[in-house]
């Protein structure tokens, strides 16, 4: 019985980790067509490439509790190096 409880702890715990993991997802356009808007996040001066822009993006969307996100800008000024961009947010 103790070794059930423990399996079903921890069973319960990678769950729950992999939905934290997981995070809102980003849809396009269409996709997001029938979802209802929660607002924006923007981001500016991000360093390195688009990849740690959208990262960026993202981590604004789950902090927000976003189910769902749509980058509609994305971008970098003179230096290259740093990033901004813009998300549309969704229930």
């Amino acid at each position: 019985m103790k070794t059930t409880s423990l399996l079903t702890g921890a069973v319960l715990m990678i769950l729950s980790g992999a939905a934290l993991a997981a995070g809102p997802k980003q849809v396009d356009a269409d996709q997001a067509a029938g979802l209802q808007e929660m607002g924006t996040v923007q981001i500016s001066g991000v360093a390195g490439s688009s990849d740690d822009a959208m990262h960026a993006l993202k981590a604004k969307a789950a902090k927000d509790n976003a189910g769902h996100y749509q980058i509609v800008a994305l971008g970098n000024s003179a230096d290259s190096s740093l990033w901004g961009g813009t998300a549309i947010l969704y229930k």
